[in-house]
């Protein structure tokens, strides 16, 4: 499964999000994180529907996260985002929230007697686990840990300095 620069950088503007004392513009957060303004535009309305961030009118407007930081999961940033992570289509996804071990499989006619089909469904849980078990403030305080403030870009060649967010 290959996770879209979509998540990526609409996580990265979570964390920006996550540790900014008020609304911040998207001009600001795509200055701070290197991404482009217009990418980032395609990507808050999803992140807003889903209820992860709202925005503010005004002149101390922009946008902030809807709840705190440590109650938003890498899972429903990526959910919102990427919408399934099955990583077959043999899988249906269970109703976000639930229990990994919810996951039906009913979307292929070898449902239930196929050993490979167990796999994927494995796969699935596994990293829907780790990400539901990551919270957007662990993610923050290890950025700040690990980097000692928001991810940059090498001055040279602009290869980003990717956030190890399963490491």
């Amino acid at each position: 499964m290959r996770i879209s620069t979509r998540s990526e950088y609409g996580l990265r503007a979570l964390m920006e999000l996550g540790q900014a004392k008020g609304a911040m513009s998207l001009r600001d957060i795509a200055n701070r994180q290197h991404i482009s303004l217009d990418y980032l535009e395609q990507i808050m309305p999803a992140l807003k529907v889903a209820d992860l961030i709202k925005a503010r009118r005004g002149a101390q407007g922009g946008y902030q996260l809807t709840r705190d930081a440590a109650e938003i999961t890498v899972l429903d940033v990526l959910a919102a985002l990427e919408g399934s992570l099955d990583p077959m289509t043999c899988l249906t996804s269970a109703p976000l929230g639930s229990e990994p071990d919810a996951a039906v499989l009913d979307n292929c006619g070898a449902s239930g007697s196929c050993a490979v089909q167990e796999v994927w469904r494995e796969v699935k849980v596994a990293i829907e686990t780790v990400l539901r078990r990551l919270t957007l403030a662990q993610l923050i305080e290890r950025q700040q840990a690990q980097f000692g403030g928001p991810i940059r870009t090498h001055q040279a060649d602009h290869e980003i300095l990717r956030l190890a967010v399963l490491g």
